[in-house]
């Protein structure tokens, strides 16, 4: 059954695309670009039988990559992401927070989220995750691709905002709870000079960088740092996934 939710949401991301392009390529690289898209769009079931099979590795699991109509995850790193994410999420004990609201397109529902810019939706609290201090802790906290936007996307800049958002996330979990946070490698230089030096970490790393259009696999911080943003594949190269131990 097609999610009509989804499917608008969608439609208004790529009608902005659009414009964007339009204005900034001109129209033959903008009907280049989405002919391109509707023919993936089109064969997308192709795509997941024929990768069925195709697996990458997170925490001593196997997991199937996604390939989600929403964000077009065979694009870009939301292939492992949401995959790792949901293998995370399957025994979550407790109260769960979310920095970004990013699972709920994907059908993981429920729990509290944080996001200060998405505004008029139900359960999102719209708080600066830099100052966000609720009345109790959280057992469970998850953000995927979020943190590397904090104070960098901003109207007020901070090269350490990324970590100082960490660093609040981990005063708020519960005693014994878990976490798990995503980051592209090579999205703004003071993330990257953090993750370099270990200082954006919850004590448990894993690098991933992106072999093909459509496979990812482990690597070191060193080579996943040598990585760059939107080449040669679209979007992120290289992936930092951190938790707790």
């Amino acid at each position: 059954m097609v999610n009509v939710g989804m499917v608008q949401i969608e439609a208004e991301r790529v009608a902005a695309r659009t414009k964007k392009m339009l204005r900034e390529d001109g129209i033959r690289a903008t009907s280049s670009f989405f002919a391109l898209q509707a023919w993936e769009h089109a064969t997308l079931p192709l795509l997941r039988r024929r990768r069925a099979d195709e697996r990458f590795s997170y925490d001593g699991a196997d997991l199937r990559y996604d390939y989600s109509f929403y964000g077009q995850t065979w694009r870009n790193e939301r292939t492992i992401e949401i995959a790792i994410a949901r293998h995370f999420l399957a025994d979550a004990p407790g109260r769960i927070l979310e920095v970004g609201n990013v699972l709920s397109h994907y059908g993981m529902r429920g729990h509290d989220v944080l996001d200060r810019y998405e505004r008029g939706l139900p359960g999102v609290l719209n708080e600066d995750v830099l100052t966000f201090n609720p009345d109790s802790r959280y057992d469970t906290i998850v953000s995927i691709s979020t943190l590397e936007h904090v104070r960098c996307d901003e109207e007020e800049k901070d090269p350490r905002g990324s970590t100082k958002a960490l660093r609040n996330l981990r005063r708020l979990l519960a005693p014994g709870g878990r976490m798990l946070v995503t980051v592209p490698i090579d999205w703004h230089p003071g993330l990257d000079e953090d993750i370099a030096a270990g200082r954006f970490t919850l004590g448990r790393d894993t690098f991933y960088r992106r072999d093909s259009r459509y496979d990812w696999s482990r690597t070191d911080r060193d080579e996943a740092l040598e990585n760059r943003y939107g080449s040669p594949y679209e979007a992120a190269n290289a992936l930092l996934v951190t938790t707790t131990h």
